[in-house]
């Protein structure tokens, strides 16, 4: 071959090998209209990130009306071309946190609530879905809070970030016997679950359109958002609609049976002075003020009572269509999709909510015993003290919250993991920076991850933890969780070379990674104690008192 030959050829096969690995670096203009199902769809570029932002985009029919309590439908054709600029109502839920939604363009509640935000690589190519499901414990929570903010994420690791809103509260998780009976399935409480596979389907239909891979989806969710993640894992509804999972403090049994549902449901009902003949009509005739006045007269005790922040009523429903059974059980009996997963949690899970209870970490031994004991009965106080010594802790207070956390968030994330792992490799990580602005109070807290993963320490919310300086030193971390989070979503390992290498838990070694600002990998020093809490059987569904019985597994 001579040279003038090769001058020729060399940049032919440049041309196609760009062309065969689907590479390319020529800049998207946001503001061309993009093709979906349901009509065109105009963007917005991010300002000083090379992002494009499609904010507000619906899929699914406004949920009101006759379609309240309803499985989600399709959502209408656009009429012209819609403008994606900015992100839509929360959905209805009894305490609205106004700091969480300052970068929302309009800080409203309201029943049209099922949209979900895109963020993309402003340049050509075919990149890998990612899917966030937000937390608040079902209750709270919004896709516009500024943590979740999908720009940087897209920019940096070329992926395309989707978050969504899904019903809440009453509106997501209602059962009542008059809305199974109008359901062709007999089913009724699961909205909120029904909206985040509605949204799922969406995403597969139309995501190419905004450069992302329909067949590279990976979903995650952080506490509520974790426990969403099992309940698609083992849903029938979601099966083949996603292909990598990740769970971030979020276990996999907080749900329950059609008829625990039926009794909130039926007290519901009474709370809103509705009668047993028309519920059905009464239900979707009242006013949102009315539904939420008596959600929260559903409420037991007060923000100040442990036992009432610990039982959830408005949780997903085993109904035998959309969730067979237990998440957990189909975990451990291996008859969840198998997808790559990542499960992890914070070092500090309940630190963050002791904010409700001034001084409470200053209570001595002897007030933290009485507590232990009414909380989780005199047998496992003993057995508490002996795997947290109180030595072990600056105050004895400390021993309890991390217990706490560990009960109820920490090792249900460890429990799912464990049986996940009797099938296929499981990556496990534990969140343990501190380094904010109260390092005391809050620690590794619950949800403190999630600004490391988003990158976004400049949010108003995150602004509460990380001023200019904290967020600078906490910049490192950062961008190594993001390339984790991303190169699973890529190709379902989390590795790349000039970054710890994360190995996947196993029985034998039982390793984790542990995320802080030296990271590394060893073996986990929790299983003792989540075998504990798994003899304990407490569920989050119910009062503390029903822990030990056995009938509420």
């Amino acid at each position: 071959m001579n040279f003038k030959q090769k001058n020729v050829l060399y940049p032919i096969a440049i041309i196609l090998l760009i062309l065969w690995t689907g590479i390319s670096w020529a800049e998207v203009n946001c503001q061309e209209p993009l093709k979906t199902k349901y009509g065109l769809v105009l963007g917005i570029d991010e300002p000083g990130i090379d992002a494009c932002g499609y904010k507000g985009i619906p899929y699914s029919a406004p949920p009101v009306g006759k379609l309240r309590f309803h499985a989600p439908e399709p959502p209408s054709a656009y009429d012209g071309t819609l403008l994606a600029d900015h992100f839509k109502p929360w959905c209805p839920q009894p305490l609205q946190l106004g700091l969480l939604s300052r970068n929302s363009s309009e800080n409203k509640i309201s029943e049209d609530c099922l949209y979900l935000n895109i963020w993309r690589p402003k340049k050509t190519g075919k990149f890998p879905v990612m899917f966030f499901i937000h937390g608040g414990g079902l209750l709270t929570g919004s896709s516009a809070t500024g943590m979740y903010y999908g720009a940087r994420l897209s920019a940096q690791e070329d992926v395309v970030v989707v978050t969504i809103n899904y019903r809440l509260g009453v509106l997501g998780f209602l059962s009542h016997p008059a809305l199974s009976f109008q359901d062709p399935h007999h089913s009724s409480g699961n909205y909120g679950l029904l909206d985040q596979i509605s949204a799922l389907k969406w995403v597969n239909e139309n995501i190419s359109a905004f450069g992302g891979d329909q067949n590279n989806i990976t979903i995650f969710g952080e506490s509520a958002g974790g426990w969403s993640v099992c309940n698609l894992l083992v849903s029938p509804l979601a099966y083949g609609l996603f292909h990598k999972a990740i769970i971030q403090s979020g276990g996999c049994d907080t749900v329950k049976l059609l008829e625990e549902g039926y009794q909130d449901g039926e007290e519901f009902v009474k709370k809103l002075g509705c009668s047993e003949d028309d519920s059905a009509s009464c239900l979707r005739d009242k006013s949102l003020s009315e539904i939420l006045s008596a959600q929260k007269a559903m409420q037991k005790g007060g923000i100040a009572d442990l036992k009432s922040m610990m039982k959830y009523t408005w949780i997903p429903k085993i109904d035998g269509w959309a969730l067979k059974e237990p998440p957990i059980q189909t975990l451990q009996n291996g008859e969840f999709q198998r997808v790559p997963m990542i499960i992890g949690s914070t070092r500090d899970e309940a630190k963050i909510f002791t904010f409700a209870w001034l001084g409470i970490r200053l209570a001595p031994a002897g007030l933290v015993n009485s507590v232990g004991k009414s909380l989780l009965g005199e047998n496992a106080i003993l057995e508490i003290k002996r795997l947290y010594p109180y030595n072990n802790y600056p105050r004895p207070a400390d021993a309890l919250i991390d217990a706490i956390g560990d009960a109820t968030l920490a090792c249900k994330c460890y429990d799912a993991m464990d049986a996940i792992a009797n099938f296929q490799p499981v990556y496990y990580y534990r969140f343990d920076y501190d380094r904010h602005l109260a390092p005391h109070i809050f620690g590794a807290g619950h949800a403190l991850e999630l600004p490391f993963i988003f990158n976004t320490f400049d949010q108003p919310t995150m602004k509460l933890f990380f001023n200019q300086r904290y967020a600078k030193t906490a910049e490192p971390l950062s961008q190594i969780m993001m390339k984790y989070w991303a190169n699973f979503a890529r190709n379902g390992n989390p590795n790349e070379t000039g970054i710890p290498h994360w190995l996947p838990y196993d029985k034998k070694d039982k390793l984790r990674i542990y995320l802080d600002r030296e990271t590394y990998l060893k073996s986990t020093d929790n299983v003792e104690k989540c075998e504990f809490w798994q003899s304990q059987g407490l569920l989050l569904k119910c009062n503390v008192p029903c822990l030990l019985d056995s009938s509420s597994r």
